[in-house]
């Protein structure tokens, strides 16, 4: 940059004009080699083996050009590879005149989907006509062959063909203004005939002519006024659609194109007649910000008042204190005011567009997610607004929107440019969770609006946790059982963990003399450590049916009881209701946590035990699912 910096203009025109010249070379060697690959690919083939790399290629541009040509045409994009040439051209214009039209990024953008779209079609046409080999890659070479098989094999052969005929459409449209004109004049010709029968003395409008040489064609004036008239400013807005070569004669439009003038010009003035109306319609914004998670423990967690008194075995127990989790103080985020004005902005102007004007709108800040409270003016429907979440979401740019119905509005809830963390040592520090009368109550989150959710796994004793990779599921999982550790006594509850990945519960396996429950047959007290989480697809079979078998029993003992739900036999246990001697024993709560229960039931193998062992494993898991409480 220095030395450049220190050239002067002569000599950098210099080097800019011989880069020209070696873009422009470039080209016509590209080209040679194309064209001439298209007639010699046969002979020149021997040249990509080892063997033959001292033979004389037939290639017009040598060697390195059939390789050239045989990576355009044969590995890319077969005879579209040409459409490629239009972007080297155009640099070199660019260099050697500057006097290239369009801008280059927008050249090699509308150069790179024609070369797809033409390796798609001639791949399409290629397989029809059965030309799929010719050229070592097929007309429109391996990237069209292999998108063409792609599509054909999932949508079929005709929807491929009819999916191609509309993106070529849509290229035609982008790139072809005429094109354009003539598509959006399909199936009006009929209306327009009537009005032109309705008002026969119409006479088309004409252009007046320019006699000065070199002058461009506008329709706008140099603006010095302040305000501009919506008239005005609409065909400011059109004057693109006109052209700007000098005329030396005068210039008819046509019927059709005078009527889409017309009409576009009627559309913009709309508009622009309804956007000066609805900006001075802006309501008030209002932010509603709760109070932050607290992660300073005053005092330790309150005892649930469920407990026996004294506890069923390891009376000396001590709850795990929150000092052993950490506050993540580092990963909060504030949401700026500037980003919450920012959405509020675009979810107005995004509303405008379909003139649906909005009163008031109230920012609920979210570790996540930021709820914003829409209050709509009378008269406007609640559906209009939920019909507009994707628009929305474009408008706004964000990772993730949605529309919901609230009781007095219509929320809209956007995704933050930053998340917070938000730590469990928080959740189970707040009042919520202490102060819970559930049974087995788990903090599961933080909500928009500021609380922390605390649930009973007891009244939904059956989850499935399931999502994409990397989206928090063993989190979720671990976070539920981390809640449980601190609200339950090792008398109150035991888990069951099966883990075929070995590796997501392993850290668990420290608790088997408090919390776990195991099969007692195990040969040593190393062998109980190592099983103390189910591993094996076989022992998983044998401690499921052994859930089965415990369900089975409690069920009798609560039909003895007269009681439909553990919570009322425990009672009556503790008020010396019923007799041990009878029978009757405290029952703590049992959960079982599988990991991945597809790779459970589909990696045990092909054999006619393993099969059988299979259905085990599902057939314990269904009775488990329907009978469990």
């Amino acid at each position: 940059m220095r030395i450049w910096k220190n050239w002067d203009e002569e000599e950098r025109a210099v080097v800019i004009k011989v880069t020209g010249v070696c873009f422009l070379i470039a080209a016509v060697f590209v080209f040679i080699a194309i064209l001439s690959y298209l007639f010699s690919w046969k002979q020149d083939a021997s040249l990509l083996s080892d063997g033959g790399t001292m033979e004389k290629a037939a290639n017009a541009a040598g060697s390195l050009g059939f390789r050239t040509g045989h990576f355009l045409v044969s590995e890319l994009f077969g005879i579209g590879s040409l459409a490629l040439l239009v972007i080297l051209v155009a640099i070199s214009v660019r260099l050697l005149s500057g006097k290239w039209q369009s801008s280059l990024a927008r050249t090699g953008v509308i150069a790179l989907f024609g070369a797809f779209l033409a390796s798609l079609t001639f791949s399409y046409i290629g397989n029809l006509i059965g030309m799929d080999t010719v050229f070592d890659g097929g007309l429109g070479g391996r990237c069209g062959s292999f998108c063409t098989a792609w599509l054909t094999q999932t949508i079929g052969s005709i929807v491929t063909g009819l999916a191609i005929l509309v993106l070529i459409i849509i290229f035609l449209i982008l790139t072809s203004r005429k094109f354009s004109r003539w598509f959006s004049s399909l199936g009006s010709g009929e209306r327009k005939k009537k009005k032109r029968k309705s008002s026969p003395e119409d006479k088309p409008e004409q252009v007046p002519t320019m006699q000065e040489d070199n002058a461009d064609v506008s329709v706008t004036e140099s603006s010095t006024d302040e305000a501009a008239s919506p008239e005005d400013a609409a065909e400011g807005l059109l004057s693109d659609a006109i052209t700007t070569e000098p005329v030396s004669e005068p210039i008819t439009e046509s019927p059709i194109e005078s009527t889409l003038v017309e009409e576009k010009l009627e559309r913009l003035h709309e508009t622009a007649n309804y956007d000066q109306e609805a900006t001075g319609t802006e309501g008030n914004f209002e932010i509603i910000t709760g109070d932050t998670l607290n992660t300073e423990v005053t005092e330790e967690l309150k005892p649930i008042n469920n407990r026996l008194d004294p506890p069923d075995g390891l009376p000396k127990y001590k709850f795990p204190t929150l000092d052993l989790l950490e506050a993540h103080s580092s990963g909060r985020r504030e949401v700026s005011s500037e980003e919450l004005t920012r959405n509020n902005n675009k979810i107005r102007a995004a509303l405008a567009n379909y003139k649906i004007q909005l009163n008031d709108v109230k920012a609920q800040v979210g570790p996540t997610v930021t709820l914003y409270k829409v209050y709509p003016a009378p008269g406007v429907k609640i559906a209009d607004i939920k019909k507009l979440q994707e628009d929305i979401g474009m408008t706004l740019n964000a990772r993730g929107v949605r529309v919901i119905q609230l009781s007095d509005c219509v929320g809209i809830e956007v995704a933050n440019d930053y998340s917070s963390i938000v730590p469990l040592k928080a959740l189970l520090n707040d009042n919520a969770f202490r102060e819970s009368k559930a049974e087995l109550p788990v903090a599961i989150g933080y909500t928009i609006t500021q609380k922390v959710k605390v649930f009973d796994l007891a009244d939904a004793p059956h989850l499935l946790v399931a999502g994409a990779t990397k989206q928090g599921k063993s989190v979720g999982l671990n976070v539920i059982v981390s809640s449980l550790l601190y609200a339950k006594h090792p008398s109150e509850l035991k888990f069951v963990f099966i883990d075929p990945k070995m590796v997501e519960f392993s850290s668990y396996a420290k608790l088997l003399k408090h919390y776990l429950a195991v099969l007692p047959d195990a040969g040593s007290e190393e062998d109980e450590m190592n099983r103390a989480t189910v591993k094996n697809p076989k022992d998983a079979e044998k401690i499921l049916r052994s859930l089965c078998i415990e369900m089975d029993e409690r069920y009798e003992l609560l039909s003895k009881a007269g009681v439909n739900n553990i919570k009322l036999y425990n009672s009556k246990y503790k008020e010396r209701k019923l007799r041990p001697d009878h029978g009757h024993k405290f029952l703590p709560y049992i959960v079982v946590v599988v990991d991945e229960y597809a790779d459970l039931t589909m990696t045990i193998g092909g054999a006619p035990e393993a099969r059988a062992a299979s259905r085990s494993i599902t057939n314990s898991i269904i009775r488990l699912a329907q009978k469990g409480r």
